[in-house]
């Protein structure tokens, strides 16, 4: 299997969002799968109860009741780790665009705004990107546009004069 490119090197990207949105995602699922298994348990316990009284033995209740448990946790694990890999999806994309603002604020528009293959917010990153055309299509005043190179924007000195250094003693002298 061919390793994936562009792959996130760091778990957590924004742990405030994606706190968020994993306790979002995963606690109504959690909290319906711990309500079931307490509801399960209650009716093992009780069924137990009754078998002990008429005095009837069930073996397979244990391996039952181990294997829901099983099934249980196997689902919270899978039910988390969605979330979390749901969350990547959302806050990546997010972290990125904002670093592509902060380098339009920059003045920089000379770029495209890029997401992983399966990244959320496609729309906005479109959008950046229409956006960054047109920027560049209609550049405002000292802005790094497509195609530009840095020796281009830079200003060339008008004058050939040496400036005036200072000496130890406060007095200026011509170099």
């Amino acid at each position: 299997m061919a390793k994936q490119k562009n792959r996130r090197r760091t778990m957590v990207v924004n742990k405030p969002l994606q706190g968020q949105l994993i306790l979002r995602i995963s606690l109504f699922p959690t909290l319906a799968l711990a309500a079931t298994t307490v509801l399960l348990a209650i009716f093992c316990q009780k069924l137990t109860d009754e078998a002990l009284v008429a005095d009837v033995e069930l073996p397979s209740l244990v391996p039952l009741f181990i294997t829901v448990m099983g099934f249980v946790l196997v689902s919270v694990m899978f039910l988390l780790y969605n979330a979390l890999k749901i969350s990547h999806r959302i806050a990546g994309p997010i972290y990125r665009i904002c670093k592509c603002i902060q380098r339009i604020r920059e003045g920089d528009i000379s770029f495209n705004v890029s997401l992983r293959d399966g990244d959320h917010l496609e729309e906005v990153r479109d959008e950046l990107n229409l956006l960054l055309d047109w920027l560049n299509d209609n550049p405002p005043e000292g802005a790094k546009v497509r195609g530009s190179t840095d020796e281009t924007e830079q200003p060339t000195p008008t004058t050939t004069e040496e400036p005036a250094m200072a000496t130890a003693s406060g007095e200026t002298s011509e170099a």
